[in-house]
């Protein structure tokens, strides 16, 4: 995210954003390599790896239940992938105005910022990620839920639903959770509680529609954050994992 939508989560060597820490919950690879060993196939270096990857997250979106949108094409695959930029990502513990600052410095809005959020209606996280609000027993976790966790939790690697409600729908759940002390990541619990964000959490809470025409907006916002570059910094890759020769 940090250079733009270019596919860097994909290259796979030491020391690329794929080897990151911060990395260790991703899944799919191969369903991207699938994909491109296809189209690769019926349209030769023409399909960026980058443009995949968006389509792909609105396909999975759609099918879990969620919103279609239109997705721009013509993105260009990056040459460099750096583990440090994925471990600068947001990682669960920040405070809301730090979320808030690293969106406006890509060109998102607080809007943005909470609409996908909501992406957590699906998906899992480490416990890693929570282990700071286990170990203090955080008052910001309704107390049922925190002993749930506390007893899911047994490893740091251990996985727990983002959504504890519907894990595998695309639905307005996760915004519920949030108003019943819920929210897994402490991330996720601050923008009830933050006032620049709990009026948007409220109203996504409550209009489904609302949320899925924002997010496919929001969502083509996050897909058009480029990085200005010179020319032979981007390419399209003939395999996803490796630059080309």
């Amino acid at each position: 995210m940090l250079q733009g939508c270019d596919a860097s989560i994909l290259l796979n060597y030491k020391g690329s954003e794929r080897r990151a820490l911060a990395s260790k919950t991703l899944r799919g690879f191969q369903v991207i390599d699938d994909i491109k060993a296809e189209v690769e196939k019926r349209c030769p270096k023409t399909v960026s790896c980058a443009d995949i990857l968006t389509a792909a997250a609105r396909d999975a979106t759609v099918l879990l239940g969620g919103p279609f949108w239109e997705v721009p094409f013509g993105r260009k695959d990056g040459k460099f992938s750096f583990s440090k930029e994925a471990d600068m990502v947001p990682q669960g513990h920040e405070n809301v105005t730090a979320l808030i600052d690293f969106f406006q410095a890509r060109g998102l809005s607080i809007l943005d910022l909470v609409v996908l959020s909501g992406s957590h209606t699906i998906g899992r996280s480490t416990c890693y990620s929570i282990l700071h609000r286990l170990a203090k027993s955080d008052p910001t976790l309704d107390r049922k839920y925190l002993k749930n966790l506390t007893r899911s939790c047994k490893w740091s690697y251990d996985y727990v639903n983002l959504d504890v409600a519907t894990p595998v729908t695309f639905d307005v759940q996760y915004y519920k959770n949030l108003g019943k002390n819920m929210g897994l990541l402490s991330t996720d619990q601050a923008l009830y509680l933050d006032p620049r964000t709990a009026p948007f959490v409220s109203a996504l809470a409550t209009q489904p529609d609302l949320f899925f025409n924002q997010f496919a907006v929001s969502m083509v916002n996050l897909g058009n954050i480029l990085i200005p570059s010179t020319p032979n910094q981007k390419e399209i890759r003939l395999n996803c994992n490796y630059v080309n020769p």
